[in-house]
């Protein structure tokens, strides 16, 4: 089966997957929920129901962050050359996504949709599922996770990857006023979407969540083995039937925080997915104001500081870092909108306070397990 036609049988990572589904960025390269290196090829772990199984790591780079890879097999040792295939279509499926998905690839089908706002663009199955994915975002925060953000960013100096991303004096040329109801008038039908005229997608509140998800289904379609996957630091467990597996995890609000156990905090992941978003990495000064990557839709400006970061918990990576990137927007009103939903929530203060939500405190906690992307 090519990555296209996974992309369109594996909905689960778009709006088919969360009717009603309420549980619980990464945008950056330091937001960090990473699962520990194992020492070297074939560690030995447990199963749930206590089987040996041998585990492999592997880790590279792709969508311009880190990417680490475990994968596991019942057996006393790992066949390597069965772990070198498996990163091999984690490699391949993450390029197609960067080929078809990126803002700042002038060749990607994003870029040629976005040029041609107002019109149908054909385009890879692969962007219509992330597309697909952010209206749901869309619709479930009510536009507070909004697709249609990408002139507004570009407008703030954000028009290249951060890598190359510098800080200027120069003034910014912000839109006079936005429609906030614009993500409204994106439409998506097979193998086309239709950009709303006089707007441009930004697909980073779930591109790399839903490149994992992707990844962790087609290891499941193609391989049927136990693993996990991390895309700068989205994580999402590809589950195996019959092999219960648990996979340690270590979230922080950015990869500096990892061993600072004042704010990191250590779980095991046993199936859907964790992903944070974060304000303390992706900065940058465009006309005297200092910007970030998380925009709030009602203001057209960076989030507030209230947060330094969220973690959330859901069935996918792409609804994890919605729930996420959704909380830093509501700043005080967080916790409550949390709660409401019933979305386990870790939430990091500017002065480095926890606040967790209801869902979280019931069964999520340092070695704990999250069963089903909820605590439990």
């Amino acid at each position: 089966m090519t990555t296209a036609s996974i992309a369109l049988d594996h909905r689960g990572v778009s709006p088919d997957a969360h009717p009603g589904s309420k549980s619980a960025t990464l945008g950056a390269d330091s937001i960090a929920h990473r699962t520990p290196a194992d020492s070297g090829q074939d560690a030995r772990r447990r199963t749930g129901d206590d089987r040996t199984v041998a585990t492999a790591a592997s880790s590279f780079r792709a969508l311009g962050t880190y990417v680490e890879l475990r994968v596991a097999e019942v057996a006393d040792s790992i066949d390597p050359t069965a772990t070198a295939r498996v990163e091999h279509l984690a490699r391949e499926i993450l390029a197609e996504v960067d080929a078809t998905c990126s803002r700042f690839r002038v060749d990607s089908d994003l870029t040629r949709a976005n040029r041609a706002a107002g019109t149908w663009v054909e385009v890879s199955p692969i962007l219509v599922g992330m597309v697909q994915a952010a209206l749901w975002a869309a619709g479930e925060t009510d536009g507070l996770v909004d697709p249609c953000l990408g002139e507004l960013l570009v407008a703030a100096g954000y028009d290249r990857t951060f890598a190359e991303l510098q800080s200027t004096t120069e003034p910014t040329q912000l839109p006079a006023q936005r429609d906030r109801s614009a993500w409204r008038d994106l439409h998506v039908a097979p193998g086309r979407i239709r950009v709303p005229r006089g707007s441009a997608l930004d697909l980073g509140a779930v591109g790399k969540g839903y490149a994992a998800d992707l990844v962790a289904l087609s290891i499941i379609e193609r391989y049927a083995v136990p693993a996990v996957i991390s895309v700068g630091g989205d994580v999402r467990v590809a589950e195996v039937p019959g092999i219960p597996m648990s996979w340690p995890v270590r979230i922080a609000p950015d990869l500096a925080a990892l061993g600072d156990d004042a704010v990191a905090a250590d779980i095991d992941l046993t199936t859907g997915a964790i992903a944070t978003s974060s304000i303390t990495a992706r900065r940058w000064v465009r006309g005297g104001t200092q910007w970030h990557h998380v925009i709030d839709p009602r203001t057209a400006r960076p989030t507030g500081g209230r947060w330094r970061s969220v973690t959330a918990l859901a069935p996918s990576c792409a609804a994890a870092n919605t729930y996420a990137t959704a909380g830093l927007v509501l700043g005080e009103q967080a916790v409550p909108w949390f709660a409401a939903q019933g979305i386990p929530a870790r939430l990091v203060g500017a002065d480095g306070g926890i606040v967790t939500s209801p869902a979280w405190e019931f069964g999520v906690g340092e070695r704990d397990t999250v069963m089903g992307g909820r605590a439990c």
